[in-house]
């Protein structure tokens, strides 16, 4: 059986959605996200609550990425 690209292209999104609606939903990114508002709102950061939005997801994912690359090392 031969899979189309576009299949797995969208399984990949879809994995990624996922994974981005998980972390945006967890205790570790909604503690991050409040925190990093309050220090960008004292600091009299730009786009406050979005910068800081961006921020703690981009770290998740970040984190979420060395742990996936340590792991695949290890093994």
């Amino acid at each position: 059986m031969v899979i189309a690209a576009s299949d797995s292209r969208e399984e990949e999104i879809r994995k990624f959605i996922n994974e981005v609606a998980e972390i945006c939903l967890s205790d570790e990114f909604i503690n991050l996200k409040h925190e990093l508002e309050s220090l960008y709102f004292k600091n009299g950061i730009e786009n406050a609550l979005l910068t800081a939005f961006q921020d703690a997801l981009f770290s998740i994912l970040a984190q979420r990425e060395g742990i996936r690359s340590n792991k695949k090392l290890i093994y």
